[in-house]
């Protein structure tokens, strides 16, 4: 019994749809409709200027986590040298060398040699990042585990990042553009 109203009641409502659609109500797909030229233009009129503000905002967001990376980089190799230099009580004063593919950090001897794949020398991952000051004699001495305390700034495009180094050995990151604190 229940099958019976069930085909009685799909029925009917089939023959609302086919009323319905006789009328043009429901059928919308039957009528063919496209978009003007004029609303055509001002949709890609408003795509292209979200893209190119998007576009200008993914740069600058890769520039500053770049920027980031590389203070990082440079900050985990500080650590490296002084964990090394008070582990072995030897002493690693950084060097700074340049060469036609950049800036290099190194702890080796008297002239930094940028080409060698030592584990004491450091290249940065991005290129567009440059060492804009170091303090002279920065280096970390086994000796008691001091340092000669000072800084090195990190720059780009996008702002700028400061290594500071106490006299202790502790090593932090700083944002140099803005009020906030070290991390």
């Amino acid at each position: 019994m229940q099958i019976f109203f069930a085909c009685l009641a799909g029925k009917a409502i089939f023959r609302r749809r086919a009323r319905a659609n006789r009328r043009g109500i429901l059928c919308g797909m039957n009528r063919e409709h496209g978009y003007t030229l004029m609303e055509t233009l001002v949709t890609l009129t408003l795509m292209m200027i979200l893209s190119v503000g998007g576009l200008y905002g993914w740069q600058r967001w890769q520039q500053q986590q770049r920027l980031w990376q590389t203070a990082v980089q440079v900050r985990d190799f500080l650590v490296f040298l002084r964990d090394d230099a008070n582990a072995y009580n030897r002493d690693r004063v950084l060097r700074v060398g340049q060469d036609e593919e950049g800036w290099c950090l190194s702890a080796q001897g008297e002239a930094p040699a940028c080409a060698s794949a030592s584990t004491l020398t450091l290249r940065p991952r991005w290129p567009g990042i440059s060492l804009a000051g170091v303090t002279p004699g920065l280096g970390f001495y086994g000796l008691r585990s001091t340092a000669w305390a000072g800084n090195l700034r990190l720059q780009s495009e996008a702002g700028s990042w400061s290594i500071v180094i106490s006299h202790w050995g502790r090593i932090r990151l700083c944002r140099s553009d803005s009020a906030g604190g070290c991390q």
